[in-house]
């Protein structure tokens, strides 16, 4: 094109002494002139994804998609703070059983009597009362405080065991939900790609149409505009599914990098609301409080096992040069006479525990209920837009994108009014995949309360 540019302008100094004869080289210079600007201005548009390395995050094999449910599954394989909890309650469960054993034996020696300010000073044959001694000792807490010290700590690995079943819930949550996120970007991303791609094909048809002098220049300009605006976007929608991509491999790994299933499958039927906040009352979250309840109790009486006395028993043998060897046995009790500062406030400390583990157990399921009922109302709220979004909303602006094209191909209509009702169209899906992905998030949420598992279901 610039070969032509300059060799349409090389008659032109040939003609500057012969401008009146020569009025026809100069239209024709003109001509050119505008003509390569044209074509220039008119070349193709870039594609509006060539800068977009979409393929190199998502896995070749589209076969299997990955689904929800199975990314909530893959999410509890191997997963660090799930087998963490495994690992503290196999502890805890050992302590336990040695908690509820009596202490370790001691053995003891040494050497006793020996004279130091006598003619036998520092001998050990001459005094009769010079001895070694060498003993075994054993304490004896009472069997009681040796179950109940065994039954605490067993209590601590069932709180853990509870507290292990609701990391598994939140786990499948927290996963159901990451996917959540990026099944919203990816789909997003399609219907902007879509869009682009849309524009891009105006833009080539407008060209042909401007070249042939059936559209003018500003309604190419505005189809080129609106083409960029719509990769723009689409580079937007692809900069957020990449963030939510690695969102969900924090979960499950290499497997987020596989493609999004297509449907968003939930539940057919919506549980009453009375049987979520009954279930509710069963959660793991409230059995580990259950736990620690019965651990205050634990406590309580284990506090009052303090104001009885341990003993302890010793049995020795005494060895003497040149005089006869001793045996003995010792019995030693303990006096737990002032209780007023030690046993007293004990139990009082324990008992007020106590409380605080109740009180604590019924603000929960107040905010349990709480919550059940914000995520019930908001599954029904979304579930009803969708429904309407469905029946009404979408058709109607499907419908004005199709009148918008059939009048501007009729020459009744502008081409703004196309442009217009296409992004129209496309704010109308993006509002109805948001609320789609919400119904969505409520429903994991509810699960979560309820460990309910939507097995079939139905597309929001």
């Amino acid at each position: 094109m610039s070969r032509s540019f300059v060799g349409a302008w090389a008659p032109w100094p040939r003609c500057r002494q012969q401008r009146a004869v020569c009025g026809p080289c100069f239209a024709f210079g003109l001509m050119c002139i505008l003509a390569a600007a044209t074509a220039l201005a008119g070349s193709d548009p870039p594609a509006p994804f060539a800068y977009l390395i979409h393929a190199d995050v998502v896995s070749a094999d589209t076969a299997t998609p990955l689904t929800m449910e199975e990314a909530a599954r893959l999410a509890a394989v191997d997963q660090p703070l799930l087998t963490g909890r495994q690992a503290k309650i196999q502890a805890e469960e050992q302590q336990a059983i040695a908690a509820a054993q009596l202490p370790d034996p001691q053995l003891s020696g040494g050497l006793k009597e020996l004279p130091i300010d006598t003619p036998e000073a520092f001998s050990t044959r001459r005094d009769n009362f010079t001895e070694f001694t060498i003993g075994l000792s054993q304490e004896f807490p009472r069997s009681e405080k040796r179950r109940l010290q065994g039954a605490r700590k067993q209590l601590d690995a069932d709180a853990d065991r509870a507290a292990l079943d609701n990391e598994q819930r939140m786990v499948r949550r927290d996963a159901s939900l990451a996917w959540l996120d990026l099944y919203e970007t990816e789909q997003g991303l399609k219907l902007a790609q879509g869009l682009a791609d849309e524009a891009t094909l105006r833009v080539q048809s407008l060209e042909k149409d401007y070249s042939n002098g059936k559209a003018s220049q500003a309604d190419w300009f505005a189809a080129k505009t609106d083409a960029g605006l719509a990769a723009d976007k689409a580079h937007d929608w692809l900069h957020h599914e990449l963030r939510m991509r690695e969102g969900l491999a924090r979960w499950i790994g290499d497997d987020a990098r596989r493609s999004i299933a297509e449907s968003l499958m939930m539940p057919s039927t919506l549980t009453p609301l009375p049987g979520l906040i009954a279930s509710a009352d069963h959660h793991p979250v409230i059995g580990n409080l259950d736990k620690q309840i019965e651990a205050s109790a634990t406590e309580v009486a284990l506090a009052r096992q303090s104001y009885k006395p341990d003993y302890s028993v010793e049995v020795y043998y005494a060895y003497r040069r040149d005089f006869a060897d001793f045996v003995g046995i010792q019995l030693k009790v303990g006096l737990p006479y002032f209780t007023k500062n030690r046993q007293d406030r004990g139990v009082e400390a324990a008992l007020q525990q106590s409380h605080a583990s109740e009180d604590r157990k019924r603000d929960l399921l107040h905010e349990l209920h709480t919550q059940i009922s914000q995520d019930y109302v908001d599954r029904r709220h979304f579930q009803k837009r969708v429904a309407d979004f469905d029946a009404s909303i979408i058709p109607d602006a499907q419908h004005r994108v199709d009148a918008a094209r059939s009048g501007y191909q009729s020459g009744r209509g502008s081409f703004d009014a196309v442009l217009l009702a296409r992004r129209s169209l496309l704010d109308v899906q993006l509002q109805r995949l948001a609320l789609a992905v919400e119904s969505a998030r409520a429903q994991v949420r509810l699960d979560y309360w309820s460990a309910s598992q939507a097995s079939s279901g139905e597309s929001p």
